[in-house]
């Protein structure tokens, strides 16, 4: 196996973690929103705090998105409890012995089914917040995905030249 065919998965894994987070970032706002900040501490606030000072959101922008992720927190929730027990499972039956292929790729193809139906929220959600956003916004927006992408391109590269370099 060369490492063209270990960076495909490795991208794909890195846009399913990074969709996975912003799932468990809408998920604690939403909590946050819903419940007065019971559900979560102050970690919410303080996420959402921080994206809306990089997006400089106005206060009508937070008080519109907060509601936007109000409306979906029993889909944010059930995703959230969905991805945890997939992956607890698919982890469970990595460490057990003896080892089970099947059982892991049974389980890795509904980690995957997870991951796409959080994809799929996300994505319904991010429809309804890209219109409270203004142009500059989204361009930041935008610009936070590069960065992003081309961090997970970086880490297959770093993998590629450790591996080859025999330390």
């Amino acid at each position: 196996m060369s490492i063209g065919d270990i960076r495909k998965p490795v991208v794909a894994l890195a846009a399913a973690v990074i969709l996975a987070g912003a799932g468990l970032l809408a998920g604690r706002i939403s909590a946050d929103a819903i419940h007065g900040g019971r559900a979560s501490g102050d970690h919410a606030p303080r996420v959402f705090a921080r994206i809306a000072r990089a997006l400089d959101l106005s206060d009508d922008q937070k008080t519109r998105i907060k509601a936007i992720l109000a409306a979906h927190a029993s889909e944010i929730e059930a995703q959230m409890q969905s991805g945890a027990a997939a992956r607890r499972a698919l982890h469970d039956a990595i460490v057990a012995q003896p080892t089970d292929e099947n059982a892991i790729r049974s389980l890795a193809q509904e980690v995957g089914r997870v991951q796409g139906d959080g994809a799929v929220l996300f994505a319904r959600i991010r429809t309804e917040i890209d219109p409270v956003l203004t142009t500059d916004q989204k361009q930041k927006l935008q610009s936070f995905r590069e960065r992003t992408a081309s961090k997970a391109g970086r880490a297959a590269q770093a993998f590629d030249a450790w591996v080859k370099s025999g330390s």
